[in-house]
């Protein structure tokens, strides 16, 4: 007895099944783009891909190499008044900050901390400025407001060179 034609779209439909399965994902079809979230716990669904989320990346434990992506750059702007305007790797910098969970350290400079870490006295109202004047969509008043909810890891500063005497303070 021949097989009928529903029994040859069956076999049909269960090759096709199974030639997904085992495929690549590059080379299996599939019925919906890959929007739904990866889980380890289940088992994945050829015709239904997933998402395999980007990792977090790892929250900054020292926040002076962060601080140092804007520092030397902003350093005319915030200290001298002659330099009307922060300049472009100024704001790359400062933009930088965030890069490898270092966004935290921004308090550092709404903390008004960054001080320590420029030869001349630091301009308060350009500090401040900054974030608007580099696009950024929040000001450092607010975000200081907030810095003390969170455990901001020390903007450790190098020591001084080995050797070097520090002088003696002046009685």
């Amino acid at each position: 007895m021949a097989p009928s034609t529903s029994n040859k779209m069956s076999f049909l439909l269960a090759l096709l099944v199974v030639a997904s399965a085992m495929a690549t994902p590059s080379a299996a079809f599939s019925l919906l783009p890959p929007i739904f979230p990866c889980v380890s716990w289940l088992p994945r669904i050829p015709l239904l891909p997933c998402v395999e989320p980007e990792p977090f990346p790892a929250e900054a434990t020292d926040c002076l190499p962060h601080v140092m992506k804007m520092v030397p750059a902003c350093t005319g702007f915030l200290t001298n008044s002659s330099v009307t305007a922060p300049p472009s790797t100024c704001c790359d910098g400062y933009h930088a900050v965030l890069d490898n969970g270092g966004g935290i350290c921004y308090c550092h400079v709404a903390n008004r901390d960054i001080q320590k870490l420029l030869p001349a006295p630091m301009n308060v109202t350009r500090m401040l400025s900054l974030p608007e004047d580099c696009g950024l969509g929040y000001t450092l008043d607010a975000l200081a407001k907030n810095c003390g909810s969170f455990d901001v890891p020390p903007m450790t500063t190098p020591s001084p060179p080995a050797g070097k005497a520090t002088p003696p303070a002046a009685v």
